[in-house]
């Protein structure tokens, strides 16, 4: 989750405006999709970024866990689908029903192209879609802990000016030991030269 940072715009195509992130610096422009206000007025807390590429079999699981989040704010799901080659398109598109009635509004596009562009191009493009004043990145093939969005939403605005992560727990237990505790062990210094040019891509 990350609120506040120096993003000013996304790799896009001449058919996507730039997107660019709520600030309160003086001077800053601050246009109404970028600082979390939707049409309507309404402020929209948290958008869960989601990329997704050939991940219908983990779909389910992950979406009912954006589903079950404890957050009382709102929320919104941004998807982006990366030429999908199985019908990931249509299992997200099915939750949307059960997502907007649990007052969490989603957001899905991509593209169909013969080849995916990475999941770097399809997180900007979601990110750029998106009018949350705080981002939440999501993996199609991972599960939240109900309590995730909540507690990162909290921690940021007690570290205005921070990125917000979690430790993981792989299922079945075990599995990717080393790898485990290597991410779970990794000190902030560690986290901003080894993990965050690696899947912020921003």
């Amino acid at each position: 989750m990350n609120t506040n940072a120096p993003v000013d715009s996304v790799e896009q195509d001449d058919s996507t405006p730039a997107k660019r992130l709520c600030t309160d610096e003086p001077g800053k422009q601050r246009s109404a999709s970028a600082c979390g206000e939707a049409a309507g007025g309404s402020v929209i807390d948290v958008s869960i970024i989601l990329p997704v590429y050939n991940a219908s079999c983990w779909l389910d699981e992950c979406l009912q866990a954006v589903l079950e989040q404890d957050f009382q704010g709102t929320m919104e799901l941004s998807v982006f689908d990366d030429a999908s080659k199985d019908d990931s398109r249509v299992v997200v598109e099915r939750w949307a029903e059960k997502l907007e009635k649990r007052g969490i509004s989603t957001v899905i596009s991509g593209h169909d192209s013969a080849n995916p562009k990475g999941v770097g191009y399809a997180k900007n493009r979601a990110v750029a879609q998106s009018r949350g004043q705080y981002l939440c990145f999501q993996d199609a093939d991972d599960v939240m802990m109900p309590q995730r969005v909540r507690l990162q939403y909290e921690a940021s605005h007690l570290n205005p000016t921070s990125i917000v992560g979690c430790r993981v727990r792989r299922e079945p237990e075990g599995s990717t030991e080393r790898y485990t505790r290597w991410i779970n062990s990794l000190s902030p210094e560690q986290l901003l030269t080894q993990v965050l040019p690696s899947t912020l891509q921003l």
